[in-house]
């Protein structure tokens, strides 16, 4: 049977100081795919990494085809600081990066700054030897979870057979080689990478963990490497692109009617909802009335909850405390 090897990518840092990325290889014996998956590019992010060390055991068992790289934490200082970036400091939000995105980084720098040496450093232990890519991030509870892929080739038949509900497509980046995402690194070289957003951030959840560990199972169906019939979803998946004019007609915005403390109705994003359902209500700060939130579709929930910008790093923009206007749930027709 297959058994797990153990490694290290050893990234110089600037201070002159070592970093060792722990990383597992598992090998079949017999030829096929090499599949990455790796988690934690964002110290915050940390769903993926249970999803991976289950993940192994599943390729212990059965992994007939091909070898896996797995990488828990791809971004072990930044997990360490207990942020997104080793950048940042209390409540500053992801863009606040000073070139520390990880995943604005591949496939790094030797001679680069903290963050570009350890993607080198992963990029040259691990990456470079993989055909297939799941990279596997976490994003606020406030949004569902989703797979991000293009809708192309490799990328676009991996996300259809991941398992999970919202597709959305992306488009590809023109003519940037270096500092990319380690899907755009994949995909531009034909070798097949989707990003899956587990949500939330900050915390590991069961259902988020079985999701992800489906997508990854799934994936290696798909390829060959693991034998089985693939576990898809019950229904349909909900596609949509990116800032696409048509798309967007199909997401209906709900929004507050007046201010007030928004309460939410026990739902979560991509709960399928009816037209008319309760949302949630917002109790008025100034006549204390009762205002109901129903959705005006039939649809899932893509959005859902009181929240503002940068609430992926600080808690006073989830607050439920909404002002006139301010979004409240987001419903995709599928």
């Amino acid at each position: 049977m297959p058994e797990a090897t153990l490694d290290h990518a050893v990234a110089e840092l600037t201070d002159g100081s070592e970093v060792l990325i722990p990383w597992w290889h598992i090998d079949s014996g017999e030829e096929g795919e090499a599949l990455l998956i790796l988690a934690a590019q964002h110290g915050n992010e940390v769903q993926g990494c249970e999803v991976i060390r289950r993940f192994k055991e599943v390729c212990e068992r059965e992994l007939v085809a091909g070898d896996v790289w797995l990488v828990p934490f791809a971004n072990l200082p930044a997990v360490r600081h207990r942020r997104s970036h080793i950048s940042l400091g209390p409540e500053q939000p992801y863009g606040d990066d000073e070139g520390h995105n990880m995943n604005r980084t591949w496939p790094g720098k030797s001679d680069g700054n903290d963050t570009e040496r350890v993607s080198y450093a992963v990029h040259e232990a691990v990456v470079k030897h993989c055909t297939r890519c799941l990279d596997l991030h976490a994003w606020s509870r406030f949004t569902a979870t989703a797979t991000l892929a293009r809708e192309e080739g490799l990328s676009q038949e991996m996300a259809r057979v991941a398992g999970v509900r919202f597709i959305q497509w992306r488009q590809a980046p023109q003519g940037e080689t270096e500092g990319v995402t380690i899907g755009a690194l994949f995909n531009n070289s034909g070798r097949g990478a989707i990003t899956i957003e587990l949500a939330p951030q900050w915390v590991i959840r069961e259902k988020e963990v079985a999701l992800g560990l489906r997508a990854a199972t799934n994936l290696a169906k798909l390829f060959g490497m693991i034998e089985g019939k693939i576990e898809q979803i019950d229904g349909d998946y909900v596609e949509f692109a990116r800032h696409d004019e048509e798309d967007e007609q199909r997401q209906h915005e709900l929004t507050a009617p007046c201010s007030g403390l928004f309460v939410e109705a026990g739902l979560e994003t991509s709960d399928h909802v009816t037209a008319g359902q309760l949302l949630g209500h917002i109790i008025r700060d100034d006549t204390l009335e009762t205002v109901e939130i129903r959705s005006q579709v039939d649809g899932w929930l893509w959005a859902y909850g009181c929240f503002r910008p940068d609430c992926d790093v600080a808690l006073p923009p989830q607050h439920p405390y909404a002002e006139e206007g301010d979004k409240l749930a987001t419903v995709v027709e599928g």
